[in-house]
């Protein structure tokens, strides 16, 4: 990370998320990448690290070296895949925050459990529904019963934390808006425009500071045309609008 990334998350690391899935080095160590919004709704980077391995005591040493970078700023929401790693090390190092997990990864868990469409349906609609608690529980148990699922021990650990993914349980938490780590993702494919998988460390370096040129460059085009451009009103109540 650089300066600029600690402006960055001075200003929008109230909510960050990060994600370890990308081995894009000749090494084949995962690259981690801590990421957010800006004021422009944009994935912004607050920073990056190679590591040596994806344990819990490798992501507690990552996650210190980041509060020591960001001179001590912790994020009150942090987003993950729910790598059990990740968040052993998140109720370490960031105690006080709220850890949100990916929906599109419980949506994929659900039915690699499961392995029935119509009850990731059901599921999907716990997650994103916002019912007061007494209807999402009648609707949770009306939908393990129906389909026999209540005993399934994947079932039993997943409603056991469902203040990580239920709408209902979150509610006057603010996410920006990111209810996965999808932005992680896009991320990674963008990266892989400059980086490729024989780069040693120097090299990957080098050509990661490029692709974060290009991220910093889209936002500074938007700023313009936002400082400069003539907004086009959407609505009749147009003072209110603008």
């Amino acid at each position: 990370m650089d300066g600029k990334s600690r402006v960055d998350f001075e200003v929008f690391g109230d909510v960050m998320a990060f994600d370890a899935t990308y081995k894009k080095n000749k090494y084949k160590f995962p690259l981690v990448v801590f990421s957010g919004v800006n004021h422009h709704l944009q994935t912004i980077v607050f920073g990056s690290a190679i590591v040596a391995g994806e344990g819990e005591g490798t992501y507690i040493w990552l996650l210190q070296r980041f509060v020591e970078a960001m001179n001590g700023k912790r994020p009150d929401i942090v987003i993950t895949d729910g790598a059990k790693a990740m968040k052993l090390a998140i109720e370490k190092v960031f105690p006080d925050a709220h850890h949100r997990l990916c929906g599109w990864h419980l949506l994929r868990n659900a039915t690699a459990n499961v392995s029935n469409p119509k009850f990731t349906q059901q599921f999907r609609k716990c997650m994103l529904g916002d019912y007061e608690i007494d209807e999402f529980e009648e609707m949770w148990a009306s939908m393990v019963n129906s389909f026999g699922v209540k005993d399934m021990e994947w079932v039993e650990t997943t409603y056991g934390i469902k203040d990580m993914w239920a709408t209902t349980h979150m509610r006057g938490k603010f996410f920006t808006g990111l209810r996965t780590t999808s932005r992680c993702e896009a991320l990674h494919s963008q990266v892989a425009r400059f980086v490729k998988s024989g780069y040693n460390i120097k090299e990957f370096l080098h050509h990661s500071r490029r692709w974060m040129g290009l991220l910093r460059n889209n936002e500074a085009e938007v700023d313009y045309y936002t400082s400069y451009g003539f907004s086009i009103m959407q609505t009749q109540v147009q003072a209110l609008e603008r």
